[in-house]
């Protein structure tokens, strides 16, 4: 994510859909922490998760990024990516 500028709305966007989906306050949803790890979330929630995003961003990713949605910060990562691509096919 080194070439990533952070925008701050998308963040806190990101980390809203994580909160509610795995019902903890958004504050606990931290940059660099675990979903598993720190609010035991599991491979449902991470499909929860990426469904939300898919909806809430008018996005498509691929199944195969659900093991990158681990943590918020690499979260970002795919969601700006999927803009990105959205962005690139005109849409």
């Amino acid at each position: 994510m080194s070439d990533i500028t952070i925008d701050g709305e998308l963040r806190a966007e990101i980390a809203e859909i994580v909160a509610r989906i795995l019902e903890v306050d958004v504050a606990d949803v931290t940059w660099d922490g675990d979903f598993r790890d720190e609010h035991d979330a599991d491979s449902l929630q991470g499909i929860e998760i990426l469904s939300a995003l898919e909806r809430g961003f008018a996005i498509t990713i691929d199944q195969e990024r659900l093991p990158d949605i681990v943590t918020l910060s690499r979260t970002y990562a795919v969601v700006a990516e999927a803009q990105r691509a959205v962005g690139d096919n005109g849409c």
